[in-house]
């Protein structure tokens, strides 16, 4: 994606215990996250939990990320193959949104949303319906030529039907 190696961040699922998802639910976002090409994963821990050494992490949870390297390293990783993107979803140069709630931080220039941020959720969550995988949520990037790398390209503020 836009010629660098990225990846997900699996984090709090809830607000209070038990915070992340179960491990079958993890498992199911390390896979989708590895089809749709993430290099790396990493599980959000925290030592919330005074009476477990390991913080908000469970057996399930470890077991879930055992699973996954398993996968990943299996010669039978048919499941697992690497979706090729189609569409391209163009957020504005340089946007730190976390992306994870409408009304998510914006983390430049200033805190918070902002009146952009409705918009680029709504319009997001549409393209995410209709492609699923094959939507890629890229950045504006004159040294990123994506025109000639995807069929269907959509601006943050195009009207989305």
């Amino acid at each position: 994606m836009q010629d660098r190696e990225w990846g997900a961040i699996i984090t709090w699922t809830y607000q209070r215990p038990p915070y992340l998802g179960n491990g079958t639910e993890i498992l199911e976002d390390m896979k989708t996250a590895y089809r749709a090409g993430a290099k790396y994963l990493i599980v959000f821990n925290f030592p919330h939990n005074q009476t477990n050494p390991y913080g908000i992490l469970e057996k399930e949870h470890f077991d879930a990320m055992e699973s996954f390297w398993e996968m990943i390293h299996s010669p039978q990783q048919d499941s697992l193959q690497k979706v090729k993107a189609e569409a391209a979803f163009v957020l504005p140069k340089d946007y730190g949104w976390g992306m994870r709630r409408v009304d998510d931080n914006i983390w430049f220039p200033e805190w918070g949303s902002d009146n952009q941020s409705s918009l680029i959720w709504e319009n997001m969550n549409k393209l995410i319906e209709r492609h699923g995988l094959t939507l890629d949520i890229i950045y504006d990037d004159p040294r990123f030529d994506f025109e000639v790398k995807y069929a269907n390209i959509y601006f943050w503020n195009d009207i989305i039907d």
